[in-house]
């Protein structure tokens, strides 16, 4: 009985945790790139994971605290450009923004990048015929635009 008890204590602990922790929302739409060559801008809330094989990404988080902040790894050169701004690049590159406000534009080759959240997306890719592939809230993959495409990405989105 003592155990049966500690464990749904524990289980009642854990809940609040688990839900303050979601940063899913309803209305939020999914942005899936694979091997794509060329630059992706997003101006937008929620969570991104990504990686390249060569090139850089460039993360504005301007509201301090209210995510994790960028967190870059491979990187063999940044910059800050503002308080607010870090360019970093190199090959190999992974960068992660969980939660929050950011702007991220990121430029090279072998980009792979997952996004949850909405905002302001735009694909562009470098025009070599196979730029690689994006898919929008689950649906079939498109290959990359060889001009700048802007969308909005919400829950709702094409």
């Amino acid at each position: 009985m003592r155990r049966l008890l500690t464990f749904a204590m524990l289980v009642m602990l854990a809940l609040p945790a688990a839900s303050a922790a979601r940063t899913h929302a309803p209305n939020d739409g999914t942005l899936s790139v694979s091997d794509a060559r060329g630059t992706i801008t997003i101006n937008g809330r929620g969570a991104v994971i990504g990686s390249f094989a060569r090139g850089s990404v460039t993360i504005s988080d301007p509201i301090d605290g209210d995510g994790t902040g960028p967190v870059v790894t491979g990187d063999e050169w940044s910059k800050d450009r503002n308080d607010t701004t870090t360019t970093w690049g190199g090959t190999k590159v992974r960068f992660r923004m969980i939660g929050g406000t950011f702007k991220i534009v990121v430029r090279g080759r072998g980009i792979n990048l997952s996004l949850v959240g909405k905002g302001t997306i735009m694909l562009n890719g470098a025009g070599t015929g196979d730029d690689g592939s994006y898919a929008v809230n689950g649906s079939d993959y498109s290959a990359m635009p060889d001009f700048p495409a802007s969308f909005f990405l919400s829950a709702t989105s094409p």
